[in-house]
């Protein structure tokens, strides 16, 4: 069952394990025509984890679901065995970090965007979490650092400090489970390994949805999502879905749903 994890003054203290997340038999339609979800279930697991699919296959609708943003038209999610509905999407959310692809800065300073407008933040915890995100030394650049102003919806930073300041603020939250829809897109390669071996750390349980292979072989499991429909689950050492594979799967993902649409 979701607790509240402890707040201490030094640092980002490693919350409990996390939680165990279920989808079972989730549909999502639109309409009468666009089925983005079919039957699909899964569990998933403290660790990290990532989506594989084609575009529209179904990855940031069950992102949305199971983060309670989208009622499915029919299955259910459960977390540690109970359904979502009984904690409440709300009380859900408290203990969950979220940077999805189209997140967006705020005006006002650096800090007021990690600590999404706190007024009684904290420095010291706020600080840790952009150098978990590999931000702080960007930050400690600028003129006024942490009071630096970043213009209308960060249109001042390049699109992989935004990246980065979205993580740090997903982490000050101090969430159990972090979910990150394209999340470290736009970060060179370097920067994006220092970032995820950083998380790594943390014991988070992790969701993540990445095109890019460096992005995807961060995790010990991937999942593969076509039409909706659960395709292929496979977790590591042993499934030997190395680099060179995870490129492979990607690309089948997308012929097999051109197939589809011209079946």
């Amino acid at each position: 069952m979701i607790t509240q994890p402890r707040r201490q003054a030094e640092g980002y203290v490693p919350p409990e394990p996390g939680a165990v997340i279920e989808a079972r038999g989730l549909t999502k339609q639109y309409g009468t025509t666009v089925t983005a979800l079919d039957q699909l279930t899964v569990t998933v697991e403290p660790g990290i984890t990532g989506l594989i699919g084609a575009n529209g296959a179904g990855k940031s609708t069950l992102i949305k679901i199971l983060l309670g943003l989208l009622e499915p038209t029919d299955g259910e999610v459960l977390i540690d065995g109970l359904p979502l509905t009984t904690y409440g999407a709300r009380s859900f959310r408290d203990h969950v970090g979220v940077v999805m692809q189209d997140d967006q800065l705020l005006s006002g300073s650096i800090a007021d965007n990690i600590c999404f407008f706190d007024q009684c933040f904290d420095h010291e915890h706020m600080q840790h979490c952009a150098r978990i995100a590999c931000v702080h030394d960007d930050i400690m650049r600028m003129p006024m650092s942490y009071d630096s102003l970043i213009g209308d919806m960060g249109s001042s930073l390049s699109g992989g400090q935004r990246q980065r300041i979205l993580l740090a603020r997903a982490l000050y939250r101090r969430p159990r489970l972090l979910f990150m829809d394209e999340g470290t897109s736009h970060l060179d390669t370097m920067i994006e390994a220092r970032v995820n071996t950083a998380i790594r750390g943390l014991g988070l349980t992790r969701i993540i949805i990445a095109h890019r292979p460096e992005t995807i072989a961060s995790a010990a499991r991937r999942i593969c999502i076509t039409n909706g429909r659960l395709q292929e689950d496979v977790a590591l050492p042993d499934c030997g879905l190395q680099r060179g594979a995870i490129s492979r799967v990607v690309p089948a993902a997308d012929q097999a749903q051109r197939l589809a649409h011209h079946a």
